[in-house]
């Protein structure tokens, strides 16, 4: 006889009842199975008689131990989860989390009297092989898992519009993980493709991956000219914290990419391009001809006047021609004759009248022209002229080889660069002489020979051409009627900016009384009210008023924005522009407002436009006689 103890009886009996299949008797116990200490309730420990293992089936009577133990074999699967038949017919995992199940149903508290099974088992074989991952792929799987790295830049490659790159990138969005240069192939792409939409989802997807990591990339100057080229203005102010602290650690050529970048978005960022301006002026002698000229343009196109930087430029250009014509300079340094315009476009931008560079680049254009060399072309002599007059520099010399060169060769000229050359010379040049008046003839009529292909832009400097020549009647009749036509032609464009107060003041002198054209003007003027200044406003009411077109959504347009402007008219100006909105048929209320809103009426006449309704002003209280 062997004493056990009440735990070890239960556990015992639990494997003994899993290892035999015999029929249940109607209690649910086996009654081979002898319990001594089940039938004595009053012995301290229960008594096991050793049988055989046949002898050993059943329990005889269900007692206190008997029943726990009926409790475990009923309610107690092989993994401890009752509910889940699943695991016990196609086999559970014997540690809990160790493998897969392909196959749950789950079962929350809800209402199943309703429900239909629709679950199918799969067959038997493949249930019953659990899942488990392997580390080795075949080799055909590496290749297909890997062969994004090549079909990748193989699609940006093909690709030739914008819908495309970015179709090609959404289409291998999952795989990762994705270098920066994946990203820089794609912005690369866009920009070379033309550009895209800023708004599209795809670029704020692809850049949206690129915000969290501006400060990882390390050549952040060529990200910031992408970011640039396709307007996402919003990360290139991001990226601007992390690229102010990197700029002592970059080159003279990365410190001249940033400003360019910053001068394609216009984005206006005084410390930024005075750090770069403080950093890259003691290494200009590192920087390319075309990055000198990035420079300039970068701080013109940001409207920053750092004047320090701009002489440095200039003397760094004029040593570097200077080397070239003594033989001394090294091989593409010195700068070509159409960067020598485009730097002066600049100056003339910025308002910088740097006499010496001006006359250095009036002695190379004379000595190219007259000795027939390559270097000047017709757009570099065009730019240089109009910097030249934008900053009331008179080369003389210049402006004489230039039209000297006209004379002989019309016929290279476009008609854009023939009407730039002849907008800052006919002020300068005498119109009396009989030379200069032939020269101007042929410009003209290349002009309207070659009107079709002129933009808006370029019929307005057509325009103010013409209205040079026109002081003493005109000069050449039906010049005004052709570029109407080439206006009107143009009159659904609606992007383009242009001198449309000029403009308007010319027309409404020649053809009054064209409805189409003022119709055309005024549906113009609203995308450029912005980037009016105070003289514009004048110019453009005052040629309104002297025409027979009325608009009064005009009226209205040019009353709000003046009115956001009034702190930069002078009291000669809006005095003007009062008296010209009242011609055109604003309301007394409105006309008392904007007298009462600005500044007193001038007491002295000007010689600019308010002095014309100063004087008529004067009539006016003069008029009545006692």
């Amino acid at each position: 006889i062997i004493t056990w103890p009440q735990a070890m009886i239960s556990a015992t009996a639990t494997r003994i009842i899993r290892r035999t299949v015999p029929a249940c008797s109607p209690t649910g116990l086996s009654p081979k199975l002898k319990l001594p200490g089940c039938a004595a309730q009053t012995q301290s420990s229960p008594v096991l008689l050793c049988q055989d293992a046949q002898s050993l089936g059943r329990f005889r009577q269900p007692g206190a131990v008997g029943g726990a133990l009926l409790q475990q074999v009923r309610h107690g699967p092989m993994d401890g989860r009752p509910g889940r038949m699943q695991h016990f017919r196609f086999g559970p995992a014997k540690r809990k989390g160790s493998f897969y199940y392909r196959f749950h149903k789950l079962v929350g508290k809800a209402n199943w009297r309703k429900y239909t099974e629709r679950y199918i088992a799969p067959r038997a074989l493949e249930n019953r092989q659990r899942w488990i991952p392997t580390p080795f792929a075949t080799f055909s799987q590496k290749r297909a898992s890997y062969s994004w790295h090549w079909r990748l830049p193989k699609g940006l490659a093909m690709a030739t519009t914008a819908d495309e790159v970015l179709e090609v990138w959404i289409l291998f969005r999952h795989n990762l993980p994705k270098r920066t240069y994946h990203y820089f192939k794609v912005l690369r792409r866009l920009s070379e493709v033309g550009g895209v939409e800023r708004t599209d989802w795809r670029l704020r997807f692809v850049t949206s991956r690129l915000h969290n990591i501006h400060r990882k990339v390390l050549n952040l100057p060529r990200l910031a000219k992408y970011y640039a080229e396709l307007r996402v203005t919003d990360e290139l102010e991001h990226l601007s914290r992390f690229l102010l602290k990197m700029l002592p650690k970059y080159t003279a050529h990365q410190l001249a990419l940033t400003a360019h970048a910053f001068g394609i978005a216009k984005l206006q960022d005084n410390k930024m391009m005075s750090e770069i301006a403080r950093l890259v002026e003691p290494r200009l002698n590192e920087v390319t001809p075309a990055e000198l000229v990035r420079l300039a343009q970068a701080f013109a196109a940001t409207e920053i006047c750092h004047y320090t930087l701009l002489s440095q430029l200039s003397a760094q250009v004029q040593v570097r021609v200077q080397q070239a014509a003594a033989g001394e300079g090294l091989p593409g340094s010195c700068p070509s004759f159409m960067q020598l315009a485009e730097l002066a476009e600049a100056f003339a931008a910025l308002k910088f009248q740097d006499y010496s560079y001006f006359e250095m680049c009036s002695l190379q254009a004379e000595g190219l022209l007259c000795e027939g060399l390559s270097g000047p072309t017709p757009p570099s002599l065009a730019k240089l002229c109009i910097a030249c007059a934008r900053l009331k520099i008179h080369e003389i010399r210049l402006f004489e080889a230039v039209m000297e060169h006209v004379a002989d060769h019309w016929y290279d000229y476009p008609a854009l660069s023939l009407a730039q050359i002849g907008l800052a010379t006919a002020p300068l040049l005498p119109i009396q002489d009989e030379s200069v008046q032939e020269v101007y003839r042929s410009m003209m009529s290349q002009i309207r020979q070659d009107r079709d292909t002129l933009s808006l832009r370029g019929v307005a400097t057509a325009a103010r051409f013409m209205a040079e020549l026109d002081h003493k009647g005109e000069f050449m009749p039906g010049m005004s009627q052709v570029l109407v036509r080439r206006l009107m032609e143009l009159k659904d464009e609606a992007r383009e900016c242009y001198e449309i107060a000029r403009v308007t003041e010319i027309f409404s002198r020649r053809c009054p009384r064209d409805q189409a054209l003022f119709s055309t003007l005024c549906r113009h003027l609203h995308r450029h009210l912005g980037l009016f200044e105070p003289v514009d406003f004048v110019r453009f009411t005052r040629g309104l008023a002297a025409a027979e077109y009325r608009d009064d959504r005009v009226v209205h347009a040019l009353h709000k924005w003046a009115s956001k402007r009034l702190k930069e008219f002078s009291r000669h100006d809006w005095d003007s522009f009062v008296t010209s909105m009242a011609k055109l048929g604003a309301t007394e209320a409105r006309h008392m407002q904007l007298r009462d809103m600005g500044p007193a009426p001038p007491t002295e006449p000007s010689t600019f436009s308010g002095g014309l309704a100063y004087a008529a002003k004067g009539q006016e209280t003069a008029a009545p006689a006692p």
